[in-house]
C-alpha cells in the first residue's frame, strides 16, 4: 500500500512540475526595447504609375529599375538611395498627383533630409529617350548622382 501512495505522490508531483514548466514556457517574455531607428536622408527615385501600364509604362519602370540598382548598388545597400514604384490610382497614394502635379507615368526624383522633402526633379525626358535605352538610363543615371553628390556635399 505505501509503495502505491508513493507512486501516486511521485506522479502527482511530477504533474506539478510539468504544469508549472509548461506554464512558465508559455507566459510571454518580455519585450526587447525597439531600436529608435532615425530619419536617414536619402535620395527617393520614384516611378509613378496608373492600374493600366502599356509597354511604354513599363519600360519606363524596368528601365529605371535596371539604372538605379546597377549603378548604385553601393547606395541602395547603405539606405542613402531608394528606388520605388509607386500606384497613383490607389486612394493612399493620390496625393502625389498634387504634390508632384503628376499628369502622366512619371519619374521623379526626391532629397530627403530628416524624413522631410527637400526638393524634387520630374525626369520628364525619359518620354524623349524612351526608344533609346542607353540614352535613358545615362540620364536617369546623371540625374540620381546628381542629387546623391549634393548630398555628399
Amino acid at each position: 500500500m505505501r509503495n502505491n501512495r508513493e507512486t501516486c505522490n511521485l506522479i502527482w508531483l511530477i504533474s506539478v512540475t510539468l504544469l508549472f514548466c509548461v506554464g512558465a514556457a508559455s507566459q510571454p517574455q518580455p519585450s526587447k526595447p525597439e531600436k529608435v531607428t532615425q530619419a536617414v536622408d536619402k535620395v527617393i527615385v520614384y516611378y509613378f504609375h496608373t492600374n493600366y501600364r502599356c509597354y511604354s509604362c513599363t519600360t519606363i519602370e524596368r528601365y529605371t529599375r535596371e539604372c538605379i540598382e546597377t549603378n548604385f548598388a553601393k547606395e541602395i545597400k547603405s539606405g542613402h538611395l531608394e528606388f520605388k514604384s509607386v500606384d497613383i490610382e490607389l486612394p493612399a497614394n493620390k496625393h502625389y498627383i498634387e504634390e508632384y502635379k503628376l499628369f502622366t507615368k512619371s519619374v521623379i526624383v526626391s532629397d530627403m533630409v530628416q524624413g522631410k522633402e527637400q526638393r524634387w526633379k520630374n525626369l520628364q525626358k525619359v518620354w524623349e529617350h524612351l526608344r533609346n535605352e542607353t540614352k535613358f538610363k545615362e540620364y536617369v543615371k546623371t540625374e540620381t548622382a546628381a542629387y546623391l553628390q549634393e548630398k555628399r556635399s
